[in-house]
């Protein structure tokens, strides 16, 4: 791996790890409010909701202390992916579907709207997501031992 794709991997890794780790203490600290911003995308019930607050940002945390101290990187990054590009489509659908919300994305105070900004927002987390997936996916400097 050369040395520019290695400060990639780990710039971007840092990065996610923040995002990720900011996002979940709010959500951690109030998972009643969180609760209702689930339920405010009209996606899952109450009950799903409730379970989705409780385990989401225990879920966004600890890929972020996995993704910032490089603890099981592979499914990690996969994890990182998959829940940017959910929060993705889950604003757009959202936007699509003229709902009149706030994300939920980073506090559950209502500090933001969905609309072209917050879908553009996520579109960067998205493929940010998918380049750490690929960074970290691709050929690595492992050295492999020939058999006998």
């Amino acid at each position: 791996m050369t040395r520019g794709r290695r400060t990639a991997l780990l710039l971007l890794r840092l990065a996610f790890a923040v995002i990720l780790g900011w996002a979940s203490i709010d959500k951690i600290l109030h998972p009643w409010a969180f609760s209702q911003d689930i339920v405010n995308y009209r996606v899952v019930g109450d009950g799903l909701s409730a379970v989705a607050a409780i385990w989401l940002p225990y879920l966004e945390l600890f890929t972020a202390i996995c993704l910032l101290a490089g603890l099981w990187l592979d499914g990690a990054v996969l994890i990182n992916a998959g829940l940017m590009w959910m929060f993705l489509i889950l604003v757009l659908q959202a936007f699509f579907r003229r709902l009149d919300i706030h994300c939920g994305c980073f506090t559950v105070k209502g500090e933001s709207v969905i609309g072209p900004l917050k879908i553009a927002e996520n579109a960067a987390l998205a493929a940010g997501s998918l380049a750490l997936l690929l960074l970290e996916a691709g050929p690595k400097n492992r050295r492999v031992e020939n058999g006998p």
